[in-house]
């Protein structure tokens, strides 16, 4: 839940004018308003999509004017970009080790998204390939996005096989390219495959076949 600030009295507003104060946690208040913003935006972009998300509800989520949202993002397209890149980098497909690249971690990896706590970076996922058929901005950054993490995870396939832990046979671009595709579709398991969420067998034969895939050994 997003709490808002309660209001000061008229005799100690005052004492807050000037610089701008840092909380006890140092953060300042511009960080601060910053982190409301994107935490309202990631809840109703996934509860009523790109297109029935409004800056102004948005803002006023946030505990703050329509006006001020703008200080911060400057389009609901460049918002949603911004609350999807947080979503996946607080995700394991991001937080990695000393291993960071390593095409082994692969399939561990994809059969994370079958999980009931990825609910909300599924949904996220979804929304924002699905506004990039609207939003120009967002297709653009999208198609970059995309292309950089396949051409990533086929540079990780290619060292794996040259230090002979995958199968050199493998075609490790049309590897990267399947194991994206595999991925979106997990993404979709909240409407596809609801009753295999969390299912730990499910989890597993994800797992086995992303193996199978890269051509684990």
């Amino acid at each position: 839940m997003i709490r808002k600030r309660r209001k000061l009295p008229a005799n100690k507003q005052s004492r807050t004018a000037g610089p701008a104060r840092r909380s006890r946690n140092g953060a300042k208040p511009a960080e601060s308003t910053r982190e409301r913003i994107l935490k309202s935006a990631a809840t109703l972009f996934a509860e009523h999509g790109f297109e029935g998300s409004s800056m102004p509800a948005i803002a006023r989520t946030s505990g703050i004017t329509a006006g001020a949202i703008y200080k911060h993002f400057r389009s609901k397209g460049e918002l949603l970009l911004e609350v999807v890149k947080r979503s996946f980098e607080s995700t394991p497909l991001f937080i990695q080790d000393s291993a960071t690249g390593a095409a082994t971690e692969l399939p561990r990896l994809a059969s994370v998204y079958t999980e009931p706590e990825l609910k909300l970076v599924r949904q996220l996922s979804i929304e924002v390939h699905s506004a990039a058929s609207r939003d120009r901005e967002v297709r653009r950054v999208l198609a970059l996005s995309d292309e950089a993490a396949m051409r990533g995870i086929g540079d990780a396939i290619s060292v794996a096989q040259r230090d002979g832990t995958l199968d050199p046979k493998i075609n490790p671009d049309f590897a990267a390219r399947l194991f994206c595709v595999l991925v979106m579709g997990l993404l979709h398991m909240d409407t596809l495959l609801p009753n295999l969420i969390g299912d730990k067998s499910w989890r597993d034969f994800v797992h086995e076949r992303i193996s199978t895939l890269i051509g684990s050994r």
